[in-house]
């Protein structure tokens, strides 16, 4: 879909976890983020469920998520993601998104914006029945 771009990424695991960079120095050395926020998501809870009128959002996760993405013009697509994938989506202006956790454990998304407060408005969009939004 136009406005998102989806990267799977490597992830390193081992008995303790699984790492993976959720950003590339490319986009660190723009300077461009101005915002990070992490959030978990238990069994069932949806964050987003909004789109941003002016601002890019990174999000990256690892763990069972269905990502849902909707254009202005109405277009809209559902990605599933399994337990083991590292994942960063990349959602320009006008993109409406929702993230929800369809494992049984909690998991977790980490948010990097371009643009926040004055110089981003946010639009609510009910992509996915909720538990509630971020």
């Amino acid at each position: 879909m136009k406005g998102v771009k989806i990267e799977r990424l490597k992830g390193h695991q081992d008995p303790r976890g699984v790492v993976f960079e959720p950003l590339t120095a490319a986009i660190l050395r723009r300077g461009t983020i101005v915002n990070v926020h992490v959030a978990t998501m238990r069994p069932g809870a949806v964050r987003g469920n909004h789109r941003h009128l002016v601002a890019t959002e990174y999000v990256s996760f690892s763990g069972p998520v269905k990502l849902v993405v909707r254009d202005r013009k109405g277009g809209q697509e559902q990605i599933q993601f399994g337990d083991n994938e590292c994942v960063r989506v990349k959602i320009g202006p006008g993109v409406a998104h929702a993230f929800v956790n369809t494992g049984s454990a909690d998991t977790f998304i980490a948010c990097f914006v371009n643009r926040t407060g004055a110089g981003d408005k946010k639009e609510r969009v009910p992509l996915i029945s909720e538990i509630g939004h971020c």
